[in-house]
């Protein structure tokens, strides 16, 4: 590891407080726990299990949204305020819930025909959702009750995100990611062409990069600020997209560190690649690595902390280590007999969920020690 990375990452560990998470709540579903979710207003969980069971946990207490059907639900996510929770799954359907302050009701059920609904994502500045429908990729406004826009051209994609800001959808299609203009759906932005079919996107919480992990092994990162600017030809060396490589398996899971502006650090972003998480830190040099190897079973979610360098990992190892910094282990917490499955932290860092391959969903919160 080079000199300004060393450094970059001391002011990491000098900026971040020391974590503790202990328990506070534990439900079961009835199967492998498939998506977890917490809404961005109060302390409110949904899970979503392989059984097609939605629950949820307000304030540690569990409440049914949905029994199980026998068909998976895949995907879930609230809305920016919080009004709407939306769910995708094996029926084909999206259903929309509005989050009413008493008991959550079904508002609208979005038909998607034989499409099996496993990508969904909402606007962050407002509740537009975007979804794979059959060979398209349709935005819809749930405010309004009506469809903004169906982006062709886009069939079966492999990931679809939002950029934080609310300005670009990132659609990722066998070896292309599409980026569209979110106040202009007549032509795409931007098209990224990828040496192999793209598994999955995240950008960073500043917008500024996205990386997409590639079937062959490998990651690519896209600096939008250069992006913007590469429909021309010819293109210098230091416009292409970065190509990170040497995973030794399939990347899994993608998260950028969500620091705050203050911190003045480089981008970081964490890969989840068989038993390990690699970590990336850009530098002069380009993009500078280094290896978080104790987990013993593959590694299936990794996130950071909200506003903090604390990262967490999970694996079907049944551990959930966190990391202090992206560098050492500060604690490891158990509770899934046959293995994590996903987690995820609340907006403001101060609770963190796992769900088990065994329907087990756990919730611990944090006590930070400066």
């Amino acid at each position: 590891m080079d000199k300004p990375v060393g450094i970059a990452l001391e002011k990491v560990i000098r900026m971040a407080f020391k974590s503790i998470v202990e328990l506070s709540a534990k439900e079961t579903l009835s199967d492998y726990v498939t998506a977890i979710a917490w809404s961005p207003v109060g302390n409110l969980l949904a899970v979503a299990s392989g059984a097609g069971e939605i629950c949820l946990l307000k304030d540690f207490v569990g409440l049914s949204l949905c029994p199980p059907t026998g068909q998976s639900v895949d995907a879930l996510a609230f809305s920016w305020d919080g009004k709407w929770l939306a769910s995708g799954g094996q029926d084909g359907n999206i259903t929309l819930w509005q989050m009413e302050p008493d008991v959550p009701k079904i508002a609208d059920t979005l038909e998607c025909g034989s499409t099996w609904v496993d990508r969904l994502d909402w606007n962050p500045t407002c509740n537009y959702l975007a979804f794979n429908r059959g060979k398209t990729v349709q935005i819809w406004d749930a405010d309004r009750t009506e469809e903004v826009t169906s982006l062709v051209g886009v069939a079966s994609p492999q990931d679809i995100r939002w950029s934080p800001d609310g300005k670009r959808l990132a659609i990722a299609v066998k070896s292309n990611i599409h980026i569209w203009n979110a106040h202009n759906w007549n032509e795409r932005l931007y098209q990224w062409e990828l040496t192999s079919p793209a598994s999955a996107i995240a950008w960073s919480s500043d917008a500024a990069y996205l990386a997409s992990a590639i079937h062959d092994l490998s990651v690519g990162v896209l600096d939008w600020s250069k992006a913007q600017h590469l429909q021309r030809e010819p293109l210098n060396e230091d416009e292409l997209p970065a190509i990170l490589c040497g995973f030794p398996g399939k990347v899994r899971k993608l998260a950028w560190a969500d620091l705050p502006p203050s911190a003045d650090l480089p981008p970081i972003l964490a890969v989840a690649t068989r038993e390990l998480v690699t970590m990336w830190m850009q530098s002069p040099k380009g993009w500078e690595s280094w290896v978080l190897d104790l987990h013993g079973g593959k590694v299936l979610d990794v996130a950071f902390q909200p506003q903090s360098g604390l990262l967490a990992s999970v694996s079907e190892d049944g551990w959930i280590i966190l990391w202090q910094a992206a560098l050492e282990a500060t604690q490891i917490l158990e509770g899934a007999e046959e293995g994590f499955s996903c987690l995820a932290w609340h907006p403001t860092g101060r609770y963190l969920a796992a769900g088990g391959q065994r329907g087990e969903l756990l919730v611990w919160s944090t006590c930070t020690d400066v």
